[in-house]
């Protein structure tokens, strides 16, 4: 091995309480909306204030010389941040008890040395190890430039035989899951041998999410349970079974109902059911009643999805909860069960067993989307209960005033090369497509029964699409120097992964890119030109609830919501590059009324920043809470003409080099873009025209 198969995204220890940070009361801890009437026409949000000079927290003096790069002369492809865990010795000398680090801007191009982003380096220092061994940088994935053979074959680390980033990461992440067969593309023949299908799954060949066509290759489910092709065995969600109650067999449908039980004691109050775990539980509908003199309507279903209109090409809000969070992404990967309470039996005819992991989650029957799911839906007697926020990397502790693991995979990677597929026309290797999400459609969720002309109902789904430069995400692993494994050239050891939360890991938020747009690039765009960039962030220390009428220029068409469902987390960046400016949001799109196609957007971070070379220097602040954060926000430009974007958040300050984490107030994240136009997420028909809703909020 050559040290050009390492990925020199380099980690400088540098990075502390920003503004806004933990030791600060400058803050509101995740709570409901007030209950206010919603008014008619809901206020349109500001335009975010520029301040005279967003880069002065990262660079004061004005030289435009940011984390020793002169971004006049030099290009940036990324940054790097870690969190550290108390168990874990990793960069203790420079910085011996506070657990983050600040987000400094990596340089090295990455197009010669590992444009397949095979592994990460994550930092380079020059030390002599306990035993002797000299260490100058840490890699964690795969020695190897190469993930896959031609036949799909998996290539292992040639020292450790150990995974490669988009191994590890295949494990944990699919922008289609739940809602998408998997990968049912794999065989020559719809094959329901089950021993072929186990040799087919042990390769990575033809597993692209689209075709020649540039289609969805993959076929959507209308099974509401995860289904194990290995095994030939399916498995229920703990979601769809109630306490004391029989798990169910419930078809996909676009509309999820909570269930209510009647007590006979004064007046025959109602009350909702519970699952097994306390939540409420939800089921399928098929139909739905008529109202007042109208007739029943008929519910979508995954058969319905071949029109646009119907929710077509979409992961809607209504994915099995598994698509979001499960039992194996909450424990971090430890072999469990994954519905611990159910014991072999039928169900509705078919055999069932509670998942026993070992390589199925190698297979990426536990992956996630990545999305974050939040909703209340309204019960026959008028109550709205908060369905469980899904997905978030950390939920927020009301009674220790912390954010706590809750996403606990070893890693959560988007974009380009997030994972690897081999195509079965040339046998070549490339990125697996629809990567990451660029926003949110409502589509028509039911229909009056008998004309699919009249829609009587609304849901939402996030679009999938295709980073092809910018890669983003988290990567957790043991940076302890004696936990690596040498026999690599130049001083180079290898980390391993880890599961986040674990008491010796560090977790290292990123994103990076090849193809980084170049000084002379950015000087030939047009002066005059603007664009909007769309894209899906992973946060943490976020509020994803709803944000009423308190929030700073927010919509008040919250306040006093009585049910409400969203989707989350995404991107929107506005670019003069005549100006040299950036300003966009992190939001949640919600869709609150679903006898209407509109949506509307609770934007929960807002940044700003000035364009040097291909890189933003600026700032960024939480909308709901009082106060400016004062974030930092970096981001950098790739592609010839600048077409993606990749970016970072986070309130440890540069000044400061380190600082507190995953406290009350401290937050942060990254995300990956693309250029194209607002998305103004109104509801339109197959023909693309027709207008049947508009969204409530303002383009800024």
């Amino acid at each position: 091995m050559k040290l050009t198969n390492l990925s020199l995204a380099v980690m400088v220890a540098v990075g502390v309480a920003a503004c806004g940070g933990s030791g600060d009361d400058n803050s509101n801890k995740p709570a409901d909306p007030p209950k206010q009437p919603t008014p008619n026409q809901p206020q349109q949000p500001q335009q975010p204030e520029a301040q005279t000079n967003p880069q002065q927290a990262v660079d004061p003096t004005g030289t435009h010389v940011v984390d020793d790069k002169d971004l006049t002369k030099q290009n940036t492809v990324g940054t790097l941040q870690y969190i550290r865990r108390d168990g874990s010795q990793y960069d203790r000398v420079l910085n011996p008890s506070k657990p983050a680090s600040a987000s400094p801007l990596l340089g090295t191009t990455l197009n010669e040395q590992n444009p397949r982003l095979t592994n990460i380096v994550l930092a380079r220092q020059d030390i002599t190890r306990a035993d002797g061994t000299p260490v100058k940088a840490q890699f964690t994935g795969s020695d190897n430039p190469m993930p896959l053979k031609a036949n799909g074959e998996i290539i292992q680390d040639s020292v450790t035989n150990s995974n490669s980033l988009q191994q590890e990461n295949f494990r944990n992440v699919d922008v289609l899951a739940g809602m998408y067969d998997l990968h049912a593309n794999q065989l020559e023949t719809d094959s329901t041998d089950t021993s072929k299908l186990k040799e087919a799954e042990a390769k990575h060949f033809k597993t692209d999410n689209l075709d020649e066509r540039n289609q969805f290759s993959r076929r959507m489910t209308d099974r509401t349970f995860e289904y194990d092709v290995v095994n030939d065995e399916r498995f229920p969600s703990t979601l769809y079974t109630p306490a004391g109650g029989a798990p169910t067999d419930m078809p996909l449908t676009a509309i999820l109902s909570p269930t209510t039980h009647t007590i006979m004691v004064g007046g025959n109050p109602t009350y909702p059911w519970k699952d097994i775990n306390g939540n409420e539980f939800t089921v399928y509908k098929r139909t739905l009643p008529a109202v007042g003199n109208g007739k029943a309507s008929t519910v979508v279903t995954p058969a319905d999805a071949t029109e646009r209109k119907f929710g077509k090409d979409l992961v809607w809000w209504s994915a099995p909860q598994t698509a979001f969070e499960n039992t194996f992404t909450r424990n971090g990967g430890k072999t469990t069960a994954t519905d611990p309470a159910f014991e072999d039996g039928t169900i509705a005819g078919v055999p069932n067993k509670a998942r026993k992991f070992a390589g199925d989650i190698e297979n990426s029957h536990a992956a996630t989307n990545g999305l974050i799911r939040i909703g209340s839906i309204n019960y026959n007697s008028g109550a709205a209960p908060t369905l469980p926020t899904l997905g978030q990397e950390l939920n927020f502790n009301k009674e220790t005033n912390k954010w706590e693991d809750h996403h606990n995979t070893t890693t959560r990677i988007f974009g380009r090369y997030h994972l690897a597929t081999v195509d079965g026309k040339n046998n070549e290797l490339k990125p697996v497509a629809l990567n990451s999400f660029s926003g949110v459609r409502s589509f028509a969720a039911a229909y009056e029964e008998g004309d699919k002309n009249k829609i009587t109902q609304y849901s939402i789904g996030a679009i999938p699409s295709t980073l092809k430069h910018v890669q983003y995400g988290r990567v957790t692993t043991n940076l302890d120097l004696d936990a690596g494994q040498d026999g690599y050239p130049d001083g180079f050891i290898r980390s391993p992964f880890a599961n986040k939360g674990d008491d010796n890991t560090v977790d290292n938020y990123f994103y990076r890119g090849t193809d980084a747009t170049t000084i002379e690039q950015m000087a030939a765009l047009p002066s005059n030109q603007t664009a909007v960039y769309n894209g899906h962030a992973l946060m943490y220390g976020i509020d994803n609830s709803y944000h009423g009428s308190g929030g700073r220029n927010l919509p008040n068409a919250f306040a006093g919501t009585a049910s409400g469902i969203g989707l989350g987390n995404f991107v929107e960046a506005r670019v003069d590059f005549g100006k040299k400016r950036v300003l966009g949001e992190v939001y949640n799109e919600w869709l609150l009324d679903p006898s209407k196609a509109a949506t509307t957007r609770d934007k929960l971070v807002r940044f700003q920043g000035n364009i040097t070379g291909n890189t933003v220097i600026g700032s960024a602040d939480r909308t709901y809470v009082a106060g400016d954060d004062c974030a930092i926000f970096k981001a950098s430009f790739f592609g010839e003409k600048a077409e993606e974007m990749g970016g970072s958040f986070n309130t440890v300050q540069d000044t400061s080099k380190y600082g507190d984490a995953y406290g009350q107030n401290d937050w942060g994240g990254v995300f990956g873009a693309s250029k194209g136009s607002a998305t103004s997420n109104t509801f339109q028909g197959d023909d693309g025209n027709n207008n049947y809703g508009q969204n409530n909020y303002s383009q800024l």
